[in-house]
This record gives C-alpha cells, sequence and structure tokens, in this order.
C-alpha cells in the first residue's frame, strides 16, 4: 500500500473544513484513510490545517505532483505541503509568481499510523 500526507492549509479556501473532508473522502484516485484538524503557523499567522494521509495507487510520482497541483488551484492554496515514501515537497499552484520556498520537516504535521 502506497500513502501519502499533505498539510492543505484552510485559510484562503473555498471549501471549509467539512467540505475539505468530504472531497478527500469521495475522491476517485485517493482513499482518505485518517485526517485532523490541526492549527499550524504559517508566514507567522496560525491557520486552521487540514492534515491527512491518504492511500494512493500510481505507479508514477509525477502523477500525484500533478494531482496535488491541480488541488492547489482547487482549493485556491500558492501551495500544498506533501510528503509520501519518495519525496517531501511543497508542491505549488500553477498560478504561483511569487519567492519559492522549501519544505520543511518541523513544520509538515505528520499523522503516526
Amino acid at each position: 500500500m502506497k500513502t501519502l500526507q499533505i498539510n492543505l492549509g484552510l485559510n484562503n479556501n473555498p471549501f471549509d473544513a467539512e467540505q475539505t473532508i468530504e472531497y478527500f473522502a469521495s475522491h476517485n484516485y485517493y482513499r482518505l484513510m485518517a485526517y485532523q484538524i490541526k492549527d499550524k503557523t504559517f508566514n507567522g499567522e496560525v491557520e486552521p490545517t487540514f492534515v491527512a494521509l491518504l492511500e494512493y495507487k500510481y505507479i508514477r510520482q509525477s502523477k500525484v505532483l500533478y494531482d496535488i497541483e491541480n488541488m492547489c488551484s482547487v482549493f485556491t492554496q500558492e501551495s500544498i505541503a506533501l510528503s509520501t515514501d519518495y519525496m517531501e515537497v511543497l508542491v505549488f499552484n500553477p498560478s504561483y509568481e511569487g519567492e519559492g520556498y522549501k519544505f520543511d520537516k518541523e513544520l509538515f504535521e505528520y499523522i503516526k499510523i
């Protein structure tokens, strides 16, 4: 079983927490295994964050990156933090034109399984 974890901010997001949970619970290509809503700090501001553990069946990691990139657009986020067995990255919205920044393990909220 291949799993990934994401941290998705809920500020500046057209989906509230319940709608975000429903989006992932009903997704065709990812199975929501566990989630939490945690207050995390981003750019010095506290932000409620959807922390999720998802199962996926893709062989190529590039497909996961592509999907998460599109989710940035759906959820109007400049980036979504992503962790898999193969990578830990910030996946940016295709329309984001700001300065890049790096994935920070200290800021990422992991779900322990």
